[in-house]
């Protein structure tokens, strides 16, 4: 019998963590599997919840290591640094050599600068590690002023939610384009606007950022409006690593319909460090949930000397997305369907729950 391949899973994402709950389907095929990947996974989908400290940390978080040690992969706690592809070799942070058969990324996504200058203390939506530190910069009790920028899902999320919470004074919402939510329903987007309204939220469209500080935003047509805590949610880009590797540039690790490496057939790259090269693809979640069995089938297949181009991933036209708006209100929209109010949020907490329960179990 010819002794496994390495599959080399970079990253503890949303598809990489479907890959380790079937490791043993990937063993069955012939694949030696080992993960490259922080101990902890924090789902985005509570992200901010937990970073307003409307929901504990532990809400969305998962133990990588655990679910790795249950499915029999060796786990390497470390991060991505280099990678040969004609070598078929990866370097961790810390100097480890890494040698793979077929190397898996998804390594999740970073905050966009929007091309002006970011001081130090902004806090960006990713990585989720430095949204976290949101609740705890806020005072319990006081008068702050925060600015957030860039009123797309999660910018509306946060702008919404802080401002219910204790200690904060006033919240203000910056975006250059036209309308919150571009992508929502007319009707959601008036929904949306309506609450905003209703608690306070200062909104300002039309209004390009030029600066944004710790302390301040400089707008295009000269105002510089105070704050004490700036927010960062203008739109995702693939992490800097990604074109430090040589593998793409900031719009992500391009890729084809199979998931694969446009140059490389032994590279694919899944979620929000993926450029899917078919067709433009928004950084949310779902995509990565949704790739998911489409490479462990392609996996699968190439393990056994099969053909794995047949498996391709389809994005649907329409997904379901829940806007946690605070308060116990929520906005669940899907094409030109929406609804809010309570019964929203309830959905979108057992969707929640559902989802990291089920890998938690599976955890052990």
């Amino acid at each position: 019998m010819p002794d496994p391949q390495t599959l080399l899973l970079v990253g503890a994402g949303h598809t990489h963590l479907h890959l380790l709950r079937h490791a043993d389907r990937l063993r069955a095929a012939g694949w030696r599997v080992e993960l490259l990947a922080p101990r902890w996974f924090d789902y985005s989908g509570v992200g901010s919840a937990v970073a307003t400290g409307a929901l504990p940390l532990e809400a969305g978080r998962l133990d990588v290591a655990g679910l790795a040690a249950r499915g029999g992969v060796r786990h390497h706690v470390d991060t991505l640094a280099g990678l040969d592809p004609r070598g078929r070799v990866a370097t961790t942070a810390t100097g480890q050599r890494l040698g793979y058969d077929v190397v898996s990324i998804g390594i999740g996504s970073v905050t966009s600068d929007l091309g002006v200058p970011v001081g130090a203390g902004v806090v960006g939506v990713k990585p989720l590690a430095g949204l976290q530190t949101l609740a705890g910069r806020l005072p319990d009790e006081g008068a702050a002023v925060v600015t957030v920028v860039g009123a797309g899902p999660s910018g509306l999320e946060l702008a919404a939610q802080l401002s219910t919470r204790a200690g904060v004074r006033g919240v203000r919402l910056v975006d250059g384009g036209d309308v919150v939510g571009p992508s929502l329903p007319t009707g959601a987007r008036r929904h949306v606007e309506r609450v905003l309204a209703r608690r306070g939220v200062e909104v300002l469209l039309a209004a390009r950022v030029e600066r944004l500080d710790p302390t301040s935003v400089t707008l295009a047509d000269g105002r510089v409006l105070e704050h004490d805590l700036a927010v960062l949610a203008g739109g995702l880009a693939a992490p800097p690593l990604v074109a430090d590797l040589g593998l793409g540039d900031e719009r992500g690790v391009p890729v084809r319909a199979t998931l694969q490496h446009v140059e490389h057939d032994d590279v694919y790259a899944v979620g929000d460090c993926a450029r899917f090269t078919p067709r433009p693809l928004p950084r949310i979640g779902v995509h990565g949930v949704r790739q998911a069995p489409v490479l462990l089938a392609a996996l699968e297949a190439r393990g056994r000397g099969e053909d794995a181009g047949q498996h391709v991933y389809r994005p649907r036209e329409h997904f379901l997305s829940v806007l946690d708006l605070g308060a116990g209100h929520a906005l669940a929209a899907r094409g030109r369907w929406w609804w809010g109010g309570r019964g929203a949020l309830m959905l979108k907490r057992r969707i929640d729950r559902r989802w990291i329960e089920s890998y938690r179990a599976a955890g052990g």
